[in-house]
């Protein structure tokens, strides 16, 4: 009875010990047990380890403050606004719109370019295309959180040409360009959201609101104009 159980705790003590040399002696190529984070091998990519670094960081905390650089797109519907603003002529137009830049976590500096498109339809004359071509540079405040929802505020100036061709010189607010593109500085402020998708992208939703000014004849007065927009956000 004695020896039955003195050689059932040497074998209890004895296979613990087993399994520790056997993880020590893991063969070349082998997997690490789950939870431990593998090491960098000899002639590891340095890019390729930091590209998965920065996607682990974003995945477990979202208060990561970068710096890292940004690449993304929207799309909006410019719709004018203003108590003047006649919805017979001037209706609803698209927008498409690249960027990219710095984003330092609690803020990001950013560079854009972009073009819009509107339909009018003058009295007597038939439809013609507002069009817009813009470069910008502005930047947003925004609150990393652990949460895949991050808020923001921005603002951005603008230097934009427009191009309206008409037969008459103006229809109440835009003047016809000849044929060519005239330059008008603008601003805008934008507000929204980001949607983490996983680590290096999301999805933006939000709205803008420009302002152009009367600039090189383009129109006789200051044009105001918002645009719900929806795109995607990569961090590099």
């Amino acid at each position: 009875m004695w020896k039955s159980c003195c050689l059932c705790v040497a074998l209890l003590s004895i296979t613990p010990l087993a399994k520790a040399d056997d993880a020590d002696s893991l063969p070349a190529g082998a997997q690490p047990e789950y939870g431990k984070m593998p090491m960098a091998s000899e002639g590891s990519n340095p890019r390729l380890e930091r590209r998965l670094s920065l996607q682990t960081r974003h995945r477990q905390d979202r208060t990561y403050r970068g710096p890292a650089g940004i690449l993304g797109f929207q799309g909006g519907v410019p719709i004018f606004v203003g108590s003047n603003v006649d919805r017979d002529i001037y209706k609803a137009g698209g927008s498409i719109l690249g960027f990219g830049g710095v984003d330092f976590g609690f803020g990001t500096v950013e560079i854009d370019v972009g073009y819009m498109g509107a339909p009018t339809h003058p009295p007597g004359m038939d439809r013609q295309s507002l069009q817009r071509v813009a470069l910008g540079v502005g930047g947003r405040v925004q609150i990393p959180n652990k949460s895949v929802w991050i808020p923001y505020l921005g603002f951005g100036f603008a230097a934009q040409w427009w191009k309206y061709d008409t037969q008459t010189g103006c229809t109440l607010m835009v003047c016809s360009t000849g044929n060519s593109f005239r330059f008008a500085p603008g601003f805008n402020v934008r507000a929204g959201t980001s949607i983490l998708l996983g680590g290096v992208a999301a999805i933006e939703i939000g709205a803008r609101y420009n302002i152009s000014f009367e600039g090189n004849g383009v129109s006789t007065q200051n044009l105001h104009f918002v645009e719900p927009t929806l795109g995607f956000r990569f961090w590099l």
